[in-house]
């Protein structure tokens, strides 16, 4: 057991497969891959245990899938930081997300021109170099796109799984409002979910090589995913703002804004400046306020040079560390900030070095728990495919820039 940061245990969690057994896809007569269990155990309720059978899709008169109450309102997942700071539990899905322009689909592309200009430290690779550490660009299943039953499975991945997870992550409603929409008429995502829907149904349980590979296409899917609202918020010239002067929940500009500071948190880049929303207390919802004020700290952070800023950094974690509010997605970019900050500061423990109770105030302990934590949620123990598979993506930045061993 690992001790959190509020006092609390941190339990070793079982790595759980982000795949298993299946063989076809859910538009065909014949057994049918178990999205449900698969992708996302949050999804194992969406059918009742005692009606769930070869059909793993309980499905409206609408084609969207049905989810129990219970799955609609907000749930706790794991978390190594104390919750007793906040009333908010985890969702599992919930918040969308906007992004900046690119012309990849899978990697932002620098414009030292745009608002959000940014230089990455020496070294550092790119979420291109990250997504092919997972294996080679998949290749194109011709025809699989025009298949009748392709837009059904799609469409029912997007609104259950995808659309759920990118808005929990970046806390914007952009992906479930319009997000369909702009994945429909590109033609290069649709390409890649076809990719995807091929891998599901080939990928059987007892095959961990292909299972990696399935989920190394998830991840270049879910950068994709992410993407989109980058692109949309560069259509844009301004953002969506309230009465109260805060950005709009579908804002695409601010959402985007977000994703970038993420791939700046992830790639070890340090921004220029902030350009992120700055929440003005006492306007609209606190909750809302709070979530604002989470972000543009964490906007602050990526534009600190770790190596000479260590009381500034210290101040912004301490801030971020106030803000988590029990949510899994600012567990998780707190985290990497932490491994961000502490990496360049600590050796990590030896397995022989590492105490039975970690301390919060020591700085090796910090960093081992976070790091833990991160790996835990991509291993396994995220409660929607996008926090796995961008966790994943945090550590394999670690490996590959020194900050692992």
């Amino acid at each position: 057991m690992l001790q959190g940061y509020g006092g609390g245990q941190v339990p070793n969690m079982g790595y759980e497969p982000a795949l298993s057994a299946g063989v076809s896809s859910p538009g065909s007569t014949s057994q049918q891959f178990d999205y449900s269990s698969a992708i996302d155990p949050a999804l194992e309720a969406v059918v009742p245990p005692t009606t769930k059978s070869s059909n793993q899709f309980q499905q409206s008169q609408t084609g969207m899938p049905n989810f129990r109450e219970d799955l609609k309102r907000e749930l706790q997942s794991a978390s190594p930081y104390s919750s007793g700071a906040s009333d908010s539990p985890h969702l599992r899905g919930g918040a969308s997300s906007f992004i900046s322009p690119s012309n990849s689909q899978f990697s932002q592309q620098e414009d030292e021109t745009s608002a959000y200009a940014s230089s990455p430290a020496k070294g550092r690779m790119k979420i291109d170099d990250l997504l092919a550490l997972g294996g080679p660009v998949p290749q194109p299943v011709p025809g699989k796109s025009q298949e009748p039953d392709f837009l059904d499975e799609l469409k029912h991945l997007y609104h259950s799984i995808y659309s759920p997870g990118l808005e929990n992550f970046l806390e914007s409603k952009w992906f479930p409002i319009k997000g369909i929409a702009k994945l429909l008429g590109d033609n290069r995502l649709l390409e890649q979910f076809a990719i995807l829907i091929n891998e599901f149904g080939k990928t059987m349980g007892n095959d961990e090589r292909g299972m990696a590979y399935t989920s190394s296409v998830e991840a270049r899917v879910v950068w994709g995913l992410a993407c989109m609202v980058r692109n949309a918020g560069s259509e844009s010239s301004n953002g969506v703002k309230t009465e109260s002067g805060m950005p709009a929940a579908d804002d695409a500009v601010e959402a985007g804004n977000r994703l970038t500071v993420f791939e700046n948190l992830l790639c070890g880049v340090v921004a220029n400046r902030n350009v992120l929303a700055k929440p003005v207390p006492g306007s609209g919802d606190a909750h809302r306020v709070r979530e604002l004020d989470f972000w543009y700290n964490l906007g602050n952070f990526v534009t600190l040079d770790q190596a000479s800023s260590t009381h500034e950094i210290d101040e912004t974690l301490a801030a971020l560390r106030n803000l988590l509010d029990g949510r899994e997605n600012r567990d998780v970019l707190y985290s990497i900030a932490i491994v961000r900050a502490m990496s360049n500061r600590v050796a990590e423990y030896s397995e022989h070095e590492r105490p039975l109770h970690l301390d919060e105030t020591d700085p090796r302990s910090k960093l081992a728990v976070a790091k833990r934590f991160v790996k835990d949620e991509g291993d396994g123990a995220g409660t929607t495919n996008v926090i796995r598979r961008l966790c994943e993506l945090a550590t394999r930045s670690w490996s590959v820039s020194g900050l692992t061993k």
